[in-house]
């Protein structure tokens, strides 16, 4: 048997004109650019479950084209709403010579009777958990078309199997992402995570990612580590010992987390010691109205007036706080883009992600803006998350684009990027001796 596992092509960023442009030229967004990529985890997961004389390639087309005069058994997609579009165009091809197409990822959980429209079968769910099914059910002539757990949020992550890092050899990611933990009990209006991987944290041993992290080591030496959970810090003492760990390794690494880090200054020692590099948080908005709305609970809205203390709390052990927000919420007017980039300016943040809002399917902005009649468009492709696919509430869509624009051109600006910068060279400089560390 002769299987392709492969990770679609996707529009990075934005297909508008002005937008692609200044993304292209803008010397400061070259790092943002650089990070975008990282394998797809999922389908090095699921190669795993092949039998081991199965012979197994992995395609990644943001990388290198698809030679579709290559003949396979069987070929696997794993996409989010972004590649779903060419998910389905690779899968026609494919099904037009007679192999067998299945589709996995957050897309097709989300949607699987879309997907089935297009490929032979579907995996909805959690890959350790459906694709031994399939498998062992193809292998006997007898697979369903699709796929679906009857338990979400259910599996226990001591059963997780260690991704075939191996298949990556051939391609240079700026980073190898790792995953510890599924599962959040949020339920931001904006991300479907709870409904894919339920409410609960559930989480891999340290005995495991010390395994995977070593065998990335051995394979990639020197390579920057994502660690790319949602909230790579929620159960505190389990992160602080396995941060204990990795301190002789001399890793560098980045991760999601939220801004409750800075009130744990222990933590903290631990991270700079074991090479944390840079933390992305997700702020969401500066805006009282917008927080309010998007989340179930207030978590963010209550900490908003604490942010400037505690952004520079975690800046001063010299990691680098890089932020997401969302621009063009309901609870946004015309000055919401001065706002968002004097936020960061002023804070000195290592870097910003700025998106629009955007109804993916699963979530619940999605159910409200479709009551609303306000999706303007309902083709994959157009949902980056940098281009507008709805109609705002307090502002035109023309006024969004170019807001969306006129942001990240006043945080690149270069005397502003270059105030940021000495601010962190600053901290870098002086960083915190790690009581950790044996300096003997």
């Amino acid at each position: 048997m002769k299987v392709a596992l492969i990770n679609p092509k996707a529009t990075i960023f934005s297909k508008e004109k002005e937008m692609t442009k200044f993304l292209k030229e803008s010397i400061t967004m070259g790092s943002f650019r650089h990070f975008w990529s990282a394998p797809c985890l999922g389908l090095l997961t699921i190669a795993a479950y092949f039998p081991t004389d199965w012979e197994v390639v992995y395609i990644d087309e943001n990388y290198m084209d698809i030679d579709f005069s290559q003949l396979y058994d069987m070929v696997c997609v794993s996409a989010m709403t972004i590649q779903a579009t060419r998910a389905y165009e690779i899968a026609d091809i494919f099904k037009r010579k007679n192999t067998i197409t299945v589709m996995g990822g957050i897309h097709a959980t989300v949607l699987p009777h879309e997907a089935k429209q297009y490929v032979d079968v579907v995996i909805a769910g959690e890959g350790e958990v459906l694709f031994p099914q399939f498998i062992h059910d193809y292998i006997h002539h007898q697979h369903k078309d699709i796929y679906q757990e009857a338990h979400v949020g259910t599996f226990d992550m001591k059963h997780c199997i260690v991704p075939r890092y191996d298949l990556i050899r051939d391609y240079d990611y700026p980073v190898i992402n790792v995953y510890t933990t599924r599962g959040c009990p949020r339920k931001c209006n904006f991300c479907c995570a709870s409904n894919v991987y339920g409410l609960k944290y559930r989480r891999k041993s340290n005995h495991q990612i010390l395994q995977e992290i070593e065998i990335i080591e051995k394979m990639y030496p020197d390579k920057l580590i994502l660690f790319a959970d949602d909230n790579l810090f929620v159960l505190r003492q389990k992160s602080k010992a396995l941060l204990q760990s990795l301190i002789p390794k001399n890793l560098r690494w980045i991760a999601q987390t939220d801004i409750t880090i800075a009130d744990d200054e222990d933590l903290l020692e631990l991270m700079i010691a074991s090479g944390c590099q840079w933390v992305v948080i997700g702020f969401e908005s500066v805006s009282e109205e917008s927080l309010k709305n998007i989340e179930s609970k207030t978590f963010k809205y209550e900490y908003l007036h604490h942010y400037a203390e505690k952004i520079k709390k975690i800046q001063s052990y010299g990691i680098g706080v890089y932020g997401t927000f969302i621009i063009g919420l309901d609870g946004d007017t015309s000055d919401v883009f001065d706002k968002t980039a004097d936020f960061i300016n002023d804070n000195h943040l290592y870097g910003a992600n700025i998106t629009v809002p955007t109804p993916l399917p699963g979530t619940e902005i999605r159910k409200q803006l479709e009551k609303e009649k306000r999706i303007i468009s309902y083709e994959w492709h157009d949902y980056t998350l940098w281009d507008v696919v709805i109609e705002p509430k307090q502002m035109e869509i023309k006024a969004l684009k170019e807001g969306l624009l006129y942001t990240y051109k006043k945080i690149t600006h270069q005397k502003n990027a270059n105030e940021r910068l000495r601010y962190l060279i600053k901290n870098m400089r002086y960083k915190k001796r790690s009581k950790h560390i044996d300096t003997r």
